[in-house]
């Protein structure tokens, strides 16, 4: 297993890849842009990775050379401190090769990364909607402690089945809304 990182000529891979991950979480009730996806990699190679060094994408291949997984990150100062923090944007592993070790190499060239740049903490969010005990269980066992959650909230432009009554709102609470 190689990681290495991610250059344009990589894009279309993701892109296709990109779409299955799409399709096995709960995105996949989302439209699949593979236009934006391609912009986004692209923009996260060129710019982030190469330009600013604020991002990285790290590519985990297998023994034929060929991707099977990918995990962006990027680093910024937390929004109340000018220290720096190295966060996931994205991370994945085709289903076919999890368990494999990519997963775990990927982790761990990211997290030399971010070391290498001075960041104070490394975060990891799961809001893929599956496999979040199998997540929790492996990024536990690297030593990550739950710090929060996610959450999510379909709304009306989303989904007709969600009304205005599931959240209670106070009128001021609308007036600043609709002001």
């Amino acid at each position: 297993m190689k990681i290495r990182f991610a250059t344009l000529e990589d894009v279309p891979v993701f892109v296709d890849m990109g779409r299955k991950f799409h399709s096995l979480t709960r995105f996949g009730v989302y439209d699949y842009n593979a236009e934006r996806v391609a912009q986004q990699l692209s923009a996260a190679i060129e710019t982030g990775q190469n330009r600013n060094g604020t991002h990285c994408f790290f590519v985990a291949e297998d023994s034929q050379g060929q991707p099977v997984g990918g995990l962006i990150g990027c680093m910024e100062q937390h929004f109340f401190s000018e220290q720096m923090v190295a966060s996931v944007i994205h991370y994945d592993v085709l289903p076919e090769k999890r368990m494999g070790g990519a997963g775990l190499r990927l982790l761990m060239a990211f997290r030399k990364w971010a070391e290498n740049r001075g960041a104070v903490e490394l975060n990891a969010g799961v809001n893929s909607g599956t496999d979040l005990d199998k997540m929790d269980r492996f990024l536990r066992k690297l030593g990550f402690k739950q710090t929060g959650g996610n959450y999510s909230l379909a709304l009306a432009a989303q989904s007709s089945s969600i009304s205005s009554k599931t959240i209670p709102t106070t009128s001021i609470l609308t007036e600043k809304i609709n002001a």
